[in-house]
């Protein structure tokens, strides 16, 4: 049995009595377990109850048959499909301006929440406030030091060293454009270097109030060199204008509208249609379903929750369908069409180290870190695999109006009544009374962790347990798939599910997992062989045959692999980056720098090309084009210990 719930799998109904109630019902009906009861309205199914003779079985099951007809009227009602006509490739974005002017409540209040504060200049004042003086964070493990300082109405991050004596052995200076993050867990700041987006190396938490390195820049020197990519900003502001094969590179302006957040049309698709609709009908009245613009509470469980994972899903690989971009997702469409999430699968004989490593903070990189993504999380829960999946993020979660926090508590009890009540808590109420705070379902059963590879933050548990360390169910754990060695795809569901997997989308997964777990390796080569025969001229294939080429030092091959690739379209910093190497490899030196220099016309910030443009101009001699070109990276890059002493070395000679 596979991870997906399927109408074999037993456990999908029943489930061991750790998790309390005998039964889960929909939650869209109107319903509560009280004890061990499921109530209906007024009509109790009782769980321990005698035996029953004939005549009250037949009674028994014509009420429940009642019942069932009525869960099939009530969801039919919610859940009545529409055929939304936004979701159409041509049906264009408007911005959320345009919503505004019939929706201003809407808009208002939504602009109040986390998701609302998703990005924001990095001059805007609520940003400025945190800097009230010079900010200083030192780097033992790099011997780096980092400063966030204000200057007039603009924020700056600094990275320096210095030597034995104080004196600075160098300094990389940026002003800083945009913060991207949340009110919950911080905000990581972006720079600019012409149409490129970077990361700073300073973030802000908010938990703690306090500026610390970003994540994984605390074992490695990334400075102002860590690329923003596209799938980056399109979950903190939706309507980012990226370049097409370039990651990181941007149009002018950045982003569509020049929004500074998440926008309406994230969750219900592009607003043309839905405008020229009101334009012709401006009296519609609210409530009906309208066809032109996506309601996510009108879509089935699957597709809302598609809108959700598309940011709130993690794993070992995400890969774009081929020919697709992050910006083809449309709501109300199944995500898979766009992007394939994948993960390696967790094994029976894991299950010992998963549940050990449950009940401990979560490790980037460790076998339980891809099962604390939200999605994944709520799928592993008892709630969600009784409720046939029709649990659903919208379910608990008010993106236009979330509860404040004073009323937390209280509104996620009332969103666990709509299934449960005080009598099904084992805990005394008293006892209950007596926390902090009180009598607080979520904190209890969807306790909060600290965050893989972040710090100073914490994230909540989405498995709704029983008890905090519960064991992971048998449904937790994965088998093969026979179009898919070695990987399981988390979003392959509903029509596509009995669908194989394009082969290119299954080789890049393939190349990213290898990195977690080598032996996957295997598959990708195996792959790679395949598609050589049956795809010969995809870029994407003969990038990945050049880069086999040159490991296996068969250089010849490798060069005719990676020119054809770059005439075909692949543009990318590692293509020109091994087809330099492997014509420095056959000696043809002069070639391999010609291909250098127009790699750094296209990547003009990429510290491997000129690095490797450095060394092939000293290899030729050509030492004026060497000293500039060395000049040029080291003023880029000036973080990199190794080529400044060259560069020192180069000057001194010069003297």
């Amino acid at each position: 049995m596979g991870f997906w719930p399927t109408r074999g799998n037993e456990n999908r109904r029943r489930h061991p009595r750790e998790s309390g109630g005998p039964w889960l019902v929909p939650i869209t009906m109107d319903s509560r377990i009280r004890g061990k009861d499921v109530i209906f309205g007024g009509c109790v199914l009782r769980s321990g109850t005698p035996k029953p003779g004939p005549r009250q079985r037949v009674l028994r099951l014509g009420s429940i048959l009642v019942i069932l007809a009525a869960c099939g009227s009530v969801w039919g009602k919610d859940h009545k499909p529409v055929v939304y006509q936004n979701t159409a490739p041509g049906v264009a974005y408007t911005g959320s301006v345009s919503c505004s002017g019939c929706h201003a409540d809407l808009d208002r209040s939504f602009h109040l929440t986390p998701m609302g504060h998703s990005m924001a200049p990095a001059n805007a004042p609520s940003e400025l406030e945190k800097v009230p003086d010079r900010i200083t964070v030192y780097n033992r493990e790099l011997d780096r030091y980092f400063q966030v300082v204000r200057e007039g109405s603009d924020l700056y991050q600094t990275e320096y060293q210095l030597d034995e004596k104080g004196n600075k052995i160098f300094t990389a200076a940026e002003k800083l454009e945009y913060a991207v993050g949340g009110p919950i867990t911080g905000y990581t700041y972006v720079v600019r270097k012409g149409q490129f987006l970077f990361e700073a190396p300073l973030s802000y938490y908010t938990r703690t109030h306090q500026w610390d390195l970003s994540p994984g820049y605390d074992t490695k020197d990334i400075a102002f060199n860590r690329p923003v990519p596209t799938g980056c900003l399109a979950c903190h502001n939706g309507q980012p204008q990226p370049v097409a094969n370039h990651d990181g590179m941007y149009r002018d302006p950045p982003f569509r509208f020049m929004e500074y957040s998440i926008g309406c049309e994230c969750c219900h698709g592009p607003g043309q249609l839905h405008l020229l609709a009101m334009s012709k009908h401006p009296q519609r009245k609210p409530g009906k379903a309208d066809p032109t613009i996506v309601n996510p509470a009108r879509l089935s469980a699957r597709l809302a929750n598609d809108v959700c994972m598309k940011c709130h899903q993690g794993g070992h690989s995400y890969v774009l369908q081929p020919g697709k971009t992050i910006l083809d997702f449309r709501p109300g469409t199944p995500l898979y069409e766009t992007m394939a999430l994948f993960k390696v699968p967790l094994t029976i004989d894991q299950r010992a180290e998963l549940n050990r490593l449950e009940t401990l903070p979560p490790v980037r990189g460790s076998i339980v870190a891809p099962q604390w993504w939200k999605n994944l999380n709520l799928q592993m829960s008892r709630c969600f695999h009784d409720s046939n999946g029709e649990l659903r993020c919208i379910t608990c979660h008010l993106i236009h109006h979330p509860p404040v926090q004073k009323n937390k508590v209280a509104y996620y009890r009332e969103r666990c009544f709509t299934c449960h009540n005080d009598q099904s808590c084992r805990v005394a109420l008293a006892e209950r009374l007596r926390q902090d705070p009180p009598n607080d379902c979520a904190g209890c059963h969807m306790p909060k962790k600290p965050l893989a590879g972040i710090p100073h933050s914490d994230d909540t548990s989405h498995r709704i347990v029983r008890r905090v360390g519960q064991p992971y169910p048998d449904y937790a754990f994965d088998e093969p798939v026979k179009d898919l060695p070695g990987l399981v795809c988390i979003n392959r569901q509903g029509e596509n599910a009995a669908r194989p997997i394009p082969p290119l989308t299954r080789l890049r997964a393939h190349s990213d997992a290898m990195i977690k777990d080598p032996h996957l390796s295997y598959y990708y080569y195996d792959l790679l062989e395949q598609l050589r025969t049956s795809m010969p001229n995809d870029p994407t294939v003969l990038a990945c045959l050049g880069r086999k080429a040159i490991a296996e030092k068969q250089d010849t091959e490798a060069v005719a692999y990676l020119k054809r690739a770059l005439q075909n379209g692949s543009n990318f910093e590692a293509t020109y980056i091994d087809l330099g190497e492997a014509l420095a490899h056959l000696g043809q030196v002069e070639e391999s720098a010609k291909v250098l220099e127009q790699g750094v016309a296209a990547w003009p910030f990429s510290a491997d090309i000129q690095k490797a443009l450095v060394l092939r101009y000293v290899t030729l001699k050509q030492f004026p084009k060497a000293d500039e070109a060395l000049k040029r990276y080291v003023a880029l890059f000036p973080e990199d210990t190794f080529m400044r002493g060259i560069q020192a070395r180069v000057e001194a000679r010069d003297r």
